[in-house]
């Protein structure tokens, strides 16, 4: 059975728990959501922020092996093209330090000690080359085989690492927050579900409590219609009664009134009359 909009306001004017439990659900529903979609957001953001950091070393690392590889083939060859991934290289590891400052800006010092690794290796890099291009090729193949390069290169390397576990273990931690936030909001959201539901209960409990009171009036006002309607035939009767025992006492009274005037006209007459014959007949005997 449909519920109209005006017992809705009559259950709600009438119940005293009703319209606060559903302010406050949705009221705790708003904030919930809210709340989870700010704080979901905020780690998505670190996690895009992480995620990009994490490239930025990868291609931090690989774009020094990629130098170093260009160099090398470089040296064996003389052949320029062999030029192109370096100086590509230089460009990736520049964008790579761009983001990286930014993202360590509050702690320089985690990548200093890589800033200083990497420009030591593209130094070594750049004096090899110009060597070999002056024609000193010995020195530039000494400088080569030298293990100097090759320690940079490890060292690079393992603060590559490094770097890629912290970002991981915050990733991790980024990860576990954002279930944690999401495992909180469907608590939030289920536990606000059953204050809703409870909320419903006690809406249709009103609501059937509420019928049950329309039908009981309807009742007394039917029986109080069905005894007004008894009263007003049995007054109607008693009326028609009354009104036809004054016609018929009106009826009685013309009839007696009628025959009164009857009799006495009757009787005056005869008086008439006699006196009549009584004068008449002295008129005769005086006149004889």
């Amino acid at each position: 059975m449909l519920i109209g909009p005006v017992k809705v306001l009559q259950v709600v004017s009438r119940s005293r728990i009703v319209f606060p439990l559903a302010c406050v659900a949705a009221a705790g529903m708003v904030f919930i959501s809210e709340a989870s979609y700010r704080r979901a957001v905020d780690r998505l953001d670190e996690l895009g922020e992480v995620g990009a950091a994490r490239t930025s070393i990868q291609s931090l690392s690989q774009s020094v092996l990629d130098a170093e590889s260009s160099q090398r083939g470089y040296l064996l060859t003389s052949r320029k093209e062999y030029l192109q991934p370096y100086d590509l290289a230089l460009r990736r590891i520049n964008e790579a330090f761009q983001v990286l400052d930014r993202y360590y800006a509050d702690q320089p010092e985690a990548v200093a000690q890589i800033h200083k690794l990497t420009e030591g290796k593209l130094s070594e890099l750049a004096v090899t080359l110009d060597l070999f291009n002056q024609g000193k090729i010995d020195a530039a193949n000494e400088l080569v085989l030298s293990d100097i390069g090759k320690e940079k290169m490890e060292a690079i390397r393992a603060l590559g690492a490094e770097l890629l576990a912290h970002e991981n273990r915050k990733v991790r931690v980024g990860r576990g927050d954002l279930y944690q936030t999401l495992q909180l909001s469907r608590a939030g959201l289920a536990a606000l579900a059953v204050i809703g539901l409870l909320g419903l209960f006690m809406y249709l409990r009103q609501t059937a409590a509420l019928e049950r009171q329309e039908l009981e009036l309807k009742r007394v006002v039917q029986e109080e219609r069905d005894r007004l309607e008894v009263e007003v035939s049995e007054r109607t009767a008693q009326l028609t009664e009354l009104a036809q025992h004054l016609q018929t006492a009106r009826e009685d009274e013309r009839s007696r009134l009628a025959r009164d005037l009857h009799d006495e006209l009757g009787a005056l007459l005869t008086s008439a009359k006699q006196i009549g014959r009584a004068s008449c007949r002295e008129r005769v005997c005086y006149v004889v």
